[in-house]
């Protein structure tokens, strides 16, 4: 996304939700923990993602590389999307 606002979200004061990092098509939740609860993380994404946005959840557990999580119909969904366009 070379060419898109991304910035991280600020924690909304009027209980409205906001992600942890505004961009565009995606929703994101960020955690950090010792040992991060990778499906909390994720059922909050899509709990709070507005209709049309993809939740997804960036985690990192202390001394580890961070992971990015999504549900399968969206992952599916990329992966069709990257089929039809691909090179042959």
């Amino acid at each position: 996304m070379p060419d898109a606002e991304i910035r991280r979200g600020l924690q909304a004061r009027s209980g409205a939700e906001v992600a942890d990092v505004e961009m565009p098509v995606f929703w994101v939740e960020c955690k950090h923990h010792r040992q991060v609860n990778i499906r909390a993380a994720l059922r909050q994404a899509v709990e709070a993602a507005p209709q049309g946005r993809i939740p997804i959840a960036v985690t990192k557990d202390d001394g580890a590389a961070p992971i990015v999580t999504l549900g399968l119909d969206d992952f599916l969904e990329f992966v069709g999307e990257w089929w039809t366009r691909r090179e042959r």
